[in-house]
Parts: C-alpha cells; sequence; structure tokens
C-alpha cells in the first residue's frame, strides 16, 4: 500500500508509469475466453468484454501462447482482481501503451548496470561468501563478457567503482535494438532480479530463470542460511520473483519465435 502510493505520488513519469493499474478490483466476470481476429489474439471475459489496458486500448496479443498464458492469469483471479499477481498481463499492457520511451527504459536498466550486485563481491575475510559468489557468479559474468564483447569492472571494494564507458555504451545499443514489446520484459525482469547482468543473461540464453533467481538470491539465501527467515516471507517472495521472470521469458522467446514480417507488424 505505502509503495504504490509512494509511486503514484513521485514527480518522474517513469515511476508515475509503474503505478499504473495498481488499483485492485473485485471480479465482475466468470468466463474467460481467447478470440483470433485479424489484428492478432484478444482475451474477453464472458464473450462481452475485451480486456483493454489502463489508457483503455484494446489489449491484442501478438501469439496464441501469450494470449492463452494472458487468459490463464485472468482466470486465476478468485473474488478479487490482483494485478500484482498478473505479471504477464502487466507486460503486455506496458508494451502496448508504451507510457515510457524506450530510451528512458533502457537508461533507468543501466543504472542497475553501473552498481549491479554481481560485480561487487565479499572480501576474502568473508570466506564463505566470497566462495559462494565467485562459484555462482564468476561464470555469470565471464559469459556477459564474452556475449557482449564488453569488460566488467569487479570489486571486492564497497565505494562504487564505475564500469567502463565502452561497457554502458554497448549494452544501450544492444538494448535498444530489442523489439518495443521486448522492453518492457528486460525492464521487469532486471528490477525484479535486481541486476541487469542476470536479466539479460537469463534472456538472451546465458542462464535459466531458475539458474538467474538463484543468482539473484544468493546473498540472501546465505543470510537466511545464518540467521534464519521470517515465517512464510521468503516463499512468497520466491514465487512472486518466479512468476515474474516466467512471464519475462515467456514474453520474449514468443516474440523470437515469430517471423520478421510478423514482428514488424508489432513495432
Amino acid at each position: 500500500m505505502l509503495l504504490s502510493k509512494l509511486l503514484r505520488t513521485s514527480r518522474t513519469p517513469l515511476q508515475r508509469s509503474l503505478a499504473t493499474f495498481s488499483k485492485d478490483s473485485k471480479r465482475f466476470y466468470k468466463d474467460v475466453d481467447v478470440v483470433k481476429t485479424n489484428a492478432g489474439y484478444q482475451v474477453t471475459l464472458d464473450n462481452k468484454f475485451n480486456v483493454r489496458t489502463p489508457s483503455r486500448q484494446l489489449l491484442v496479443l501478438p501469439t496464441e501462447t501469450i494470449a492463452n498464458a494472458v487468459a490463464v492469469e485472468w482466470d486465476s483471479q478468485r473474488k478479487n482482481i490482483i494485478f500484482a499477481l498478473m505479471p504477464l498481463t502487466y507486460l503486455c499492457f506496458k508494451a502496448t501503451d508504451q507510457p515510457i520511451e524506450n530510451e528512458e527504459l533502457v537508461e533507468h536498466m543501466l543504472e542497475f548496470l553501473r552498481t549491479d550486485t554481481v560485480c561487487y563481491r565479499a572480501g576474502p575475510e568473508e570466506e564463505q561468501l566470497h566462495s559462494m559468489e565467485n562459484n555462482r557468479w564468476n561464470p555469470l559474468t565471464n559469459w556477459f563478457s564474452e556475449h557482449y564483447h564488453v569488460h566488467l569492472a569487479l570489486t571486492t571494494d564497497i565505494t562504487l567503482t564505475p564500469q567502463p564507458e565502452q561497457t554502458i555504451s554497448s549494452i544501450r545499443s544492444h538494448l535498444l535494438k530489442q523489439h518495443p514489446w521486448a522492453l518492457p520484459a528486460y525492464h521487469h525482469s532486471t528490477t525484479s532480479l535486481k541486476s541487469l547482468v542476470i536479466a539479460m543473461a537469463m534472456l538472451d540464453g546465458g542462464l535459466s530463470a531458475e539458474e538467474a533467481i538463484a543468482c539473484s538470491s544468493l546473498e540472501s539465501d546465505y543470510q537466511i542460511d545464518r540467521w534464519g527467515e521470517v515465517e512464510w516471507q521468503h516463499t512468497l517472495d520466491r514465487a512472486r520473483l518466479s512468476a515474474d521472470v516466467a512471464a519475462a521469458v515467456l514474453l520474449v522467446n514468443e516474440l523470437r519465435s515469430m517471423s520478421g514480417d510478423q514482428l514488424q507488424a508489432w513495432s
């Protein structure tokens, strides 16, 4: 509740847009279906209402798989429609409405890269955590550097260690080349996983979703092993993160399965 209020009252367009459609409502429909039209696939409620975005645009989806998955989210709602539990619907809304310029989304993601968690390691004095981070994160950062032909600055210093400007520029160019419907998935994965390195590796073939979550959760899992966890909270957080990244992976993979002409129609 507090987070939603803060986002709604924020002065930046990015934060205001992230709060869009945060209000839940009572479920008013019984049946959910997918219909194919000349424009694409649509999700209907009780065969009377077409799902629309927060800006009231008709939600038209590029593939039947995406449409079926969105329909499952709507059908899974119980007494109330809880949009926090509909990550794919959220991504498709953002892709359709495009409330944020692509360049602004990319710059926000690059802020994560500049202080990416996988680039800041525990020192050798914390032997167990230091070893865990190197074992799990070194293959990731090596893949990232080789795949995108960039250098990542790694450190055990707690002070800010800048990434090379050439790295920032190269990753910016790569992200700006992504399909407009894919960018919200990259952005949502980055904020969910709290790392652009992990998110890009997951969406570009370097990590599975499960491996990405394990990389993102390494430090919190270490702390839980040492000090215990709040009952149920860790399980709930992990389930939400799994749903978020699964939605992003599905959307990006479906877009990549489309032909060039099909993709062009959705640009």
